[in-house]
């Protein structure tokens, strides 16, 4: 009898490291799966300014999608988030002008691309903008990126288009706050 017994308390701390090793492995392969997720699919990113308010305000928190860019291009309208080396910080614009476009800006407030007005539906009602009259040429491996306001918005009206290079995600939603979504 006395075997019986100690053989049966192997067999429990055997079961009990057992069970432990298994939720230690469920949970390694979690820690795993959500930093690669998040180095190499999606990236949570808060809002540093008001530059692409109404459709994004200060402290918003987004998810910008980091694969989007390998396997499609960047195109006009997209809401992108950047490593500014002018600002020294990530940033979050829209693309006006995409790879290889003109860009014109108007002291009427107007942007053509490649000869043609666009219309920015995105912009907030009512508000008037003015640019210096200027004319861009992007080069194949770069964007012209404003804010969606104009009048608050340091992008590259100042500080040129940026390489495509720099570009670090596409947006995708807003997560936080929840009146946001």
């Amino acid at each position: 009898m006395p075997l019986e017994n100690k053989s049966a308390g192997t067999d429990g701390k055997k079961k009990i490291f057992k069970e432990f090793f298994i939720y230690a492995l469920v949970v390694l392969a979690a820690v795993v799966s959500a930093t690669l997720i998040r180095v190499f699919v999606i990236e949570p990113f808060i809002v540093p300014t008001p530059s692409m308010e109404p459709s994004l305000r200060v402290g918003d928190k987004v998810l910008v999608n980091k694969l989007s860019y390998k396997f499609t291009s960047v195109q006009r309208g997209d809401i992108i988030a950047f490593h500014s080396l002018i600002e020294e910080k990530e940033l979050v614009k829209r693309v006006i002008a995409a790879p290889g476009d003109e860009i014109t800006l108007t002291s009427e407030g107007e942007i053509y691309i490649n000869g043609e007005k666009i219309n920015e539906e995105y912009l907030p009602a009512g508000q008037d903008f003015s640019y210096i009259n200027q004319t861009v040429d992007i080069e194949d491996d770069e964007v012209f990126v404003m804010g969606d306001n104009r009048k608050n918005s340091l992008d590259s009206r100042f500080f040129g288009a940026i390489p495509q290079k720099d570009i670090f995600g596409k947006f995708i939603v807003i997560y936080w706050p929840p009146s946001r979504w």
